[in-house]
């Protein structure tokens, strides 16, 4: 049996679907990866042992045809050469133009829409096209993975793919809880910590002014950010406009890495993602989760399952500052007890919702079918 993995990044593909290679590893399985390396230099990441990796350029924000094109002849290409039996695909170009080449080569296969994005959440024509792109890929496709209930009800709306086609993956894509271990939170310091790419709609301006109000009050309080800059991305934050606000002394940017289990043994962190994004089941959040952090994030798809409001966190509205910055401050004056009981809820909710043997069962079902 072949497996064949294609994705925008090599760093999103190893990072998040680590447990699901291994998996089929230790069945015996050959796992080939298709995907670009990552431009920066600090998300560049390792291919697991026993893996076989090609590289390929896609252009991922590219809106060139010709370039699509290419990328569609050249993924036919591999798939005839690697024969895979199963292709599974992650993100909107391996969506799209993956998929349709597996159909070519007569391979089955499965997309993943991890969150409806940018392509989703506006209506310019370049978003509409790249609907339109999807609807057609998609007819191709015979599964379509969806992490969460909200995105699975708008997909059906705008009629992207058959409803037959679904598969809900409640956990998102599942943490593994042996690697992700619960650690001691308590700290006299407390650190809200934004994990993510740094965008507009993950919530940055509402993270700022929200440590520009608690600071007033509590200006021991530290605001740190966690994530790569992506410049090329609809609605990134320029990095001079980061460090005018590091300047000022209201957050500081950590930049990115890649020992995130490092930094979910940091006492005192509560993680804080106040996004407003198109989210499928966002990772940082079941990795918190895991780790036995607590959460202050908002009232959408993908972040307020992770929460059970007053018991490991908080969920507040959208764009707001304001309700942001009330539930750090409720934080802050919680009871030493009562931030050790927001730990160990968290730890429960990511065992007993999102660990990752309950969508690896997914996957084994959907290789199941055509056996």
């Amino acid at each position: 049996m072949k497996i064949l993995f294609c994705d925008n990044t090599l760093w999103g593909l190893v990072n998040f679907r680590a447990p699901i290679i291994n998996h089929f590893l230790s069945k015996g399985y050959e796992v080939v990866l298709v995907a670009p390396e990552k431009e920066d230099d600090q998300m560049r990441i390792s291919v697991p042992s026993g893996v076989k990796y090609i590289p390929i350029d896609m252009g991922r924000t590219s809106t060139n045809p010709l370039n699509d094109l290419k990328l569609l002849l050249r993924l036919i290409s591999i798939y005839q050469k690697e024969k895979p039996d199963f292709v599974f695909h992650y993100t909107i170009k391996p969506n799209i133009y993956g998929t349709i080449a597996a159909r070519i080569c007569g391979a089955h296969t499965t997309a993943m829409m991890p969150g409806l994005g940018y392509a989703f959440t506006s209506n310019t024509f370049s978003s509409r096209i790249a609907r339109l792109l999807y609807k057609s890929g998609l007819a191709f496709t015979h599964h379509l993975f969806l992490l969460n209930e909200s995105n699975k009800k708008a997909v059906e709306k705008m009629h992207i793919c058959p409803k037959s086609k679904i598969v809900l993956l409640k956990q998102g894509e599942g943490i593994d809880c042996e690697v992700f271990k619960v650690h001691d939170n308590n700290s006299k310091k407390i650190t809200f910590l934004f994990i993510g790419r740094i965008l507009y709609d993950k919530g940055y301006e509402q993270f700022v002014d929200a440590a520009r109000i608690v600071k007033a009050q509590y200006p021991d309080v530290h605001f740190d950010l966690l994530g790569s800059l992506d410049p090329s991305f609809p609605n990134s934050v320029p990095e001079a406009k980061i460090r005018a606000d590091e300047k000022e002394g209201l957050i500081h940017y950590r930049g990115f890495t890649n020992d995130m289990l490092g930094v979910y043994r940091e006492p005192g962190v509560v993680i804080t993602l106040p996004s407003y994004y198109g989210e499928g089941m966002n990772r940082s959040l079941m990795e918190a989760c895991a780790s036995g952090k607590p959460i202050i994030t908002t009232d959408i798809a993908g972040c307020r399952e992770l929460v059970c409001d007053g018991k490991n966190g908080y969920i507040i509205a959208t764009k707001s500052s304001r309700a942001l910055s009330d539930a750090i401050i409720k934080y802050i004056n919680l009871s030493d007890a009562e931030k050790q009981s927001f730990s160990e809820q968290s730890r429960k909710i990511a065992l007993e919702n999102f660990d990752i043997k309950f969508v690896i069962e997914q996957y084994d079902k959907i290789i199941s079918k055509r056996q």
